[in-house]
């Protein structure tokens, strides 16, 4: 074969590839990577040396931007010192992981008891003549061993934190946790006023239900803004719905 075949046959083929190839890298070369997500970027910087804290992160995210809450604070709940001399475990004892929390005021009302509602009804009580209710969430992801320990220790917490957390939302906002009495007529206050009564007896009676939290559950591969699920944790035994 000489020199003009070649030229003709194979080599004319191993050029017209090295051509294609070179085409495909600088399209590849042109094709801008995409930008990271906001929570991708604010996980990023701040360098979180714990997974339970960059989930945290992310449903605090999720909560502020997607559901509108506000007024977002976290905490931690430390987790167990484990004690090798021990032989027995204590079923009271928080699990050895720290269980990270969230809390802040969602738009609209995320739950409402059955006799709490009818107790509405009757008084003629709107959703909207209430005050902001905090809520307080417990982030985790899809697969996440969760426990009825992990659960108890949440509960044995949350008075003291929601004790806190008004003491501090009173001297922010002194208003903020208070019923808005302003504009309305005197039947009308007098409502409000003795719903918050009753409230607080129900409270300590546990009449329209113990304590609850949000378990917030982020979805594993789906990214940074993966999706978010929330289910509400009741406390003890939860009366049903009637329809």
């Amino acid at each position: 074969m000489d020199a003009k075949e070649l030229e003709n046959g194979p080599l004319s083929r191993i050029r017209s590839e090295q051509a294609k190839i070179s085409m495909m890298a600088h399209s590849q070369e042109a094709i801008k990577q995409p930008n990271a997500s906001a929570i991708t970027e604010h996980i990023t910087e701040k360098g979180y040396d714990s997974p339970h804290l960059a989930t945290s992160a992310q449903v605090q995210h999720n909560l502020e931007h997607q559901h509108l809450w506000t007024s977002i604070m976290g905490y931690v709940i430390p987790g167990r010192v484990d004690d090798s001399n021990t032989l027995s475990k204590d079923s009271r004892q928080p699990p050895k992981e720290p269980i990270p929390l969230l809390s802040g005021y969602p738009p609209h009302r995320v739950y409402t008891h059955p006799d709490e509602q009818l107790y509405m009804l009757e008084n003629g009580i709107r959703e909207d003549d209430l005050a902001p209710e905090r809520i307080f969430v417990v982030p985790t992801t899809q697969g996440q061993p969760w426990t009825l320990r992990h659960m108890a220790t949440v509960f044995d917490q949350l008075s003291e934190l929601k004790q806190k957390v008004e003491e501090q939302d009173r001297s922010v906002h002194p208003t903020s946790v208070q019923p808005g009495a302003e504009g309305l007529d005197p039947e009308k206050a007098e409502k409000l006023a003795q719903y918050y009564d009753k409230k607080e007896q129900a409270r300590l009676t546990e009449e329209w239900g113990a304590q609850r939290f949000l378990l917030a559950m982020v979805n594993k591969g789906m990214g940074g803004d993966g999706t978010v699920a929330y289910y509400v944790v009741h406390e003890g035994e939860v009366k049903p719905r009637q329809n």
